[in-house]
Parts: C-alpha cells; structure tokens; sequence
C-alpha cells in the first residue's frame, strides 16, 4: 500500500511505494531529500526538524574599544553563535519513479496539486427581507448627514418669440404715444382757463368786499424777502396775491404742457409732425422759464436780465405755438381728418386775432366807449368780456387738441378690429 507523505520544504504531499519505508525519496515538486517512515509510525509523515539558522554574526567593535577598559578589569571572551546538535543522516538512496506512484515513462509533474473546487457563487442576490413595518426607522449614518444632491435648479421656461408687429399695429403704438401726450395737453387747458379767472375774482371781491390789501406783503424772509437789505426782493400784498394765483396756476399749466408736447414728439414719421411736436416743447420750455426769471430780475433789479428774459419769452412762446399747430394740422391729415384742419385754422384766426384787439381795439375802446372814471360794476363788466374771450381761445385750443385724439383712438381701434378678425 503506498505511504502518504508531505515536503517540509514545499509543503505539498505525494506518495511513495512500501518498498522505500525507511529510506529517503526526492519530492517530485522541490528535489528535496525526504525520509520516508515506516508503517508502524502510523503512515503520517514525522515532522523533520529544521535546523534553525544561524544567528547574525555579533556587531564589530572599534579597535579602541579594547584601550577603553581599565588594565585591572579582564576583558570578555568574544561570544560564539551556539552550535545546533549534529543528528544522525539517514542514508541518501535515489527513489525511482516507481516508487512515489509515477509511471516509468511519464514525466514527473511540476504543476501544483489540484486541490478542491472552490465553491461557486449563486447567480441571483439573495432574496431582500422585507422591513418590519413597526419597526422604527434606521438612523442616519454619520456619513450620510447631508450626502444628498442638492436638487438642480428648474430650468428657465423657453421665452415666447414676440410676433412680429405688421406696419399698422408699428403705427398704432405710435399714434397712442401723440395720444397719451395731447392728454397731459388738454389737463393742462384746464389751468390755463383758470387763468383768466383771476382778474374776475378780483373785480368781484372789489364790488362787493371793497379794494385789495395794500401794504408792505405778510411773507418776510431775513436777507431775501421783504428784510429791506440791499439785496432783498421787495414784495407787497398785491404781489404776494398775484404770486399765490398766477404763480401756481402757471407753474403747474406750464409744466403738463411741456412733458404733453414732448411726449406727443412721438409721432409715426410718416406724418411729419413728430420733430414739430418736440420742437413745439422744447420752444414751450424756454418760455416757461422765462417768465419767473423775468419777474425775479425786475424786482431785485437786474434791468440786463430783464430785457433778455422778456426777449426770450417774446419769441420762444410765438414759435412754440406755431410748431404746436401746425404739427396738428399734419397729425389730422395723416388721420384722414379734415375736421381738425378747420378746427386748427379756427384756433390761428383766434390768435391773430387777439393782438389786434389788444393793440387797436383796447385803444379805440378806451377812446370811445369806456368812461374816465369806471366804477366797480364796469371794471366788472370788462374782466367778463375778457374772461369771455380767453374762454373762447381755451376752447377752441382744446378741440383741435381733441380732433387729434379722436382720429388716433379711431385709427389704434380700427387696427385691433383686424387683429381680432385675423386671429
């Protein structure tokens, strides 16, 4: 029966025949000498002792560690590696191929022995166990505390493609911008037909509450008003009523007719009146600071500035109020409106009109007509009839203003009809 043995040296174990109990035999993996024992040793393969090896040889001293020692103390003897017992070798006989089990012919194996299958993996996870519904949660790990993405952002919505406007609607937008600034126009008529209410007031309250304050004015301001230094501005309660009145009433007609003007400069190019319109509040601004610079200037005095206030009002307000009309007149054309045409042309009669009155008329009128010394009820009558004729201008204005508002509003609805009747 062949007796099992294992290498010392390798470590593997191979077989060999009865006939070689005793002997040694070469490890067919490593060549080394192996003793075989014998079957009363219960066929298990002894434990052969390794010699251990040899310890590393002792650290070289320094020549002059031997002068160091005192001469009376005797020096070590140099210490020797222990030698390991000498045990008996057994006799080395070469054991043929026959003898550990291989064939006469085959070569002998240098591969490693096959050792047992190693046990296959399942396919398939194993089955997930589902969780104890009253269990309570597992708590979170300390390195999945705010481990979760961020969320990202919603993207932006894709923006809508403005439609592309046709010529007409272009128009329209521009036709509601001469709208939206012929309002402020027309807002602004209404202190302006305030305006002529001053002078009626005033002949009332002298009819029938008797003549105005006179005096040095109740506003007194140390170094600019009423303080009598040199240059102080001197103001009586006359002034000081005028100022409350027209002051106000003007700044406020002055201002909506500027930012009206400006904002109607607006309009479609084809109609030509656009660069009127903003010519016409450009002109208006002129004139409507002016008129404070002129009252400042006269009563501090500064003649200089005064005659080149009154010269600047003289003409900026001419001009301004011929752009103004004038780009009305091509607004209504370009609206297919003759009305506002005739109502413009009405609006230019009234105002070549006035400085004939003024200039001639009040001459006859106070040669002929009005007697030397005028009482209250006819100072009274007189500031009706010019209310009356300030009135009619006011109104006039406000209609070709209005013309032009209607022909756009007319033509911004047309356009949305189509729009309606395409969609």
């Amino acid at each position: 029966m062949p007796i099992t043995l294992g290498c010392p040296s390798c470590g593997k174990r191979f077989r060999a025949r009865d006939e070689s109990a005793g002997k040694r035999v070469k490890c067919p993996y490593c060549q080394t000498a192996v003793p075989v024992p014998v079957p009363e040793e219960g066929g298990a393969a002894p434990t052969v002792p390794v010699e251990p090896p040899p310890p590393p040889p002792a650290p070289s001293r320094p020549a002059f560690e031997s002068d160091l020692l005192p001469p009376s103390q005797p020096r070590p003897a140099p210490s020797r590696p222990p030698v390991a017992p000498v045990r008996a070798k057994l006799p080395e006989s070469p054991a043929a191929a026959a003898d550990w089990g291989a064939l006469p012919n085959q070569p002998a194996a240098t591969g490693p022995v096959p050792t047992a299958a190693s046990r296959p993996f399942p396919s398939a996870p194993p089955p997930e166990l589902e969780p104890d519904p009253d269990a309570p949660p597992p708590a979170p790990k300390r390195g999945d505390r705010g481990s979760k993405p961020r969320p990202k952002p919603a993207a932006p919505e894709p923006k809508k493609k403005a439609a592309e406007k046709n010529p007409e609607q272009v128009l329209a937008k521009k036709w509601a911008s001469v709208r939206r600034g012929l309002f402020w126009v027309r807002f602004s008529l209404l202190f302006v037909a305030l305006l002529g209410f001053v002078e009626f007031g005033k002949a009332v309250y002298t009819r029938s509450v008797g003549e105005l304050p006179k005096g040095e004015g109740w506003v007194q301001i140390e170094g600019y008003i009423n303080s009598g230094g040199p240059n102080s501005i001197p103001l009586s309660k006359s002034d000081e009523i005028n100022l409350a009145t027209y002051g106000l009433l003007g700044a406020l007609a002055g201002f909506l007719m500027v930012i009206g003007r400006l904002f109607s400069g607006g309009a479609p190019r084809n109609s030509g009146a656009g660069g009127m319109f903003a010519l016409s509040g450009l002109l208006t601004l002129v004139a409507f600071v002016s008129v404070p610079v002129w009252i400042v200037c006269e009563k501090v005095p500064f003649p200089e500035e005064v005659k080149y206030a009154r010269l600047a009002l003289l003409v900026s307000a001419p001009l301004a109020e011929f752009w103004f009309l004038t780009a009305l007149t091509a607004s209504g054309l370009a609206l297919k409106r003759p009305k506002v045409a005739r109502q413009v042309g009405w609006l230019g009669f009234l105002f070549a009109l006035i400085p004939v009155l003024v200039i001639v008329g009040w001459e006859q009128y106070v040669i002929h007509g009005r007697p030397k010394k005028p009482d209250a009820d006819w100072l009274l009558y007189e500031q009706a009839a010019i209310l009356m004729g300030w009135l009619i201008v006011v109104v006039g204005y406000w209609r070709a203003v209005g013309g032009v508002r209607r022909g756009a509003l007319e033509f911004i609805r047309s356009v949305e009809d189509k729009d309606d009747e395409k969609s």
